[in-house]
C-alpha cells in the first residue's frame, strides 16, 4: 500500500508539495508540478490517509444522516439529495436507520459521535425527549433537523398544514362535506400538522369536524386498509378519505375495493407525499406534492454551511403542491 513519500519520490518533489496539492492548498504550485504529482498518485494507486487528513483538516469530510424508515421511499428520496449535495462538497455519509426507537436513535447519534462526523443530519422520528436532545447537543451547532421538531436547530420543513389544507379543499370542492382523515402518532409534529390542516380546512368550509372520522394508521399500506375498514362499516362512513400519507391510502382504495365501492365515484381518495409509485396506482392517486429531493439537499447545504461557519436562515421552508389525478 503506497504512501505519501512514495509519492513524493515518483514525483520527485516534497512531501509537503504532494499534501498541497492533494489537498487543494492555497499554496501556490505549479502546473507541471501538480500534474506530476497527479501522474505519480495515479500510477502508485495512492489512497490518502483518512484519518491524518481529518487530522489535518481537524474535519472528517463525514456526516451522519438519522431516519426512521429506509424502506420508505420518503425517506429515501431525502438521502439520494443528502448524498447528491455531500458529493459535491467532497463528503461522505454514514446512514442510521432507526424505526422510530428512542433506544435507537440514541445509540445512532453516540455511534456517530464515535466516528467523529462533522455535523448531523436528523430526519423523522421523534427527539424531544430528554436522551436524545442531550446527547444530540454534543454536536452544537452541527445539527440540522427536517421536519418540525420544536427543537432549537436549523430545520428545513415543509408546510404540511397547507398541504393538508390544500387536500381537503379539494375534496370540499368536489361536494364532499363527510370526510374521513386517517393519519399516525400525534406524538409527530408532521402528524400534527397535516391533521391541523385537516381540520383547518373543515373548519373554513363550516363542515363539522367528527372525531369518529380520525383514525390512527401507522405509515403502511396495511394500517390504511385497516382503519379505511372501520371508517367503511360505520353507521355514517364517509363519501371520502384522506390518508396523511401516500402509503397508507394506497391501503384506502384497496379497502373500498374490498366494500365493494368505486373510487372515485363511491369514495374519493388523496394522499401526501407524492412518492413515485402514486401515478402508476389503480386509479392514479391524487396526492400532495413534497419536493422530498430538494429536503436533502437544502439540509445538507445548510448543514455545510453551518460546519464552515457561514450564517444561514434558522427555518428553511418547502412548499406542498396539490397534485389531482383519478382517485378523487
Amino acid at each position: 500500500m503506497s504512501k505519501i513519500h512514495d509519492v513524493a519520490k515518483r514525483a520527485n518533489v516534497s512531501i509537503a508539495t504532494v499534501s498541497r496539492v492533494l489537498n487543494s492548498s492555497d499554496h501556490k504550485v505549479s502546473a507541471k508540478t501538480a500534474e506530476k504529482v497527479r501522474q505519480a498518485v495515479e500510477e502508485l494507486d495512492y489512497r490518502p490517509n483518512a484519518l491524518a487528513r481529518a487530522l489535518q483538516l481537524n474535519r472528517t469530510m463525514t456526516v451522519g444522516v438519522i431516519i426512521p424508515d429506509i424502506s420508505n421511499h420518503y425517506y429515501a428520496e431525502i438521502v439520494r439529495g443528502i448524498q447528491d449535495e455531500a458529493d459535491k462538497e467532497g463528503y461522505n455519509i454514514i446512514l442510521q436507520n432507526t424505526d422510530r426507537s428512542q433506544k435507537r436513535i440514541v445509540r445512532s447519534i453516540n455511534l456517530l459521535r464515535e466516528k467523529m462526523v462533522d455535523g448531523v443530519i436528523f430526519s423523522g422520528g421523534i427527539i424531544n425527549g430528554y436522551e436524545p436532545l442531550s446527547v444530540l447537543n454534543e454536536f452544537r451547532e452541527r445539527v440540522v433537523v427536517i421536519g418540525r421538531h420544536d427543537v432549537n436547530f436549523p430545520a428545513v420543513m415543509v408546510d404540511n398544514i397547507s398541504g393538508a389544507s390544500q387536500a381537503v379543499q379539494h375534496l370540499i370542492d368536489r361536494g364532499h362535506t363527510r370526510i374521513g382523515f386517517i393519519g399516525w402518532a400525534n406524538d409527530s409534529t408532521t402528524a400534527t400538522d397535516r391533521l391541523s390542516g385537516y381540520k383547518s380546512a373543515l373548519a373554513q368550509n363550516r363542515c363539522r369536524f367528527d372525531q369518529d372520522l380520525v383514525r390512527e394508521g401507522r405509515l403502511t399500506p396495511e394500517s390504511g386498509f385497516v382503519e379505511a375498514q372501520k371508517l367503511l362499516s360505520g353507521d355514517k362512513a364517509p363519501t371520502a378519505i384522506f390518508a396523511a400519507n401516500d402509503q397508507m391510502a394506497y391501503g384506502v382504495i384497496n379497502a373500498a375495493m374490498e366494500f365493494g365501492l368505486k373510487v372515485p365515484d363511491d369514495l374519493a381518495v388523496v394522499g401526501f407525499d407524492d412518492i413515485p409509485l402514486s401515478s402508476f396506482f389503480v386509479p392514479p392517486l391524487t396526492t400532495v406534492g413534497v419536493p422530498m429531493f430538494s429536503l436533502g439537499t437544502s439540509s445538507m447545504r445548510a448543514l455545510i454551511n453551518l460546519i464552515s461557519g457561514k450564517i444561514s436562515s434558522r427555518i428553511k421552508l418547502h412548499k406542498t403542491k396539490l397534485i389531482v389525478r383519478k382517485s378523487s
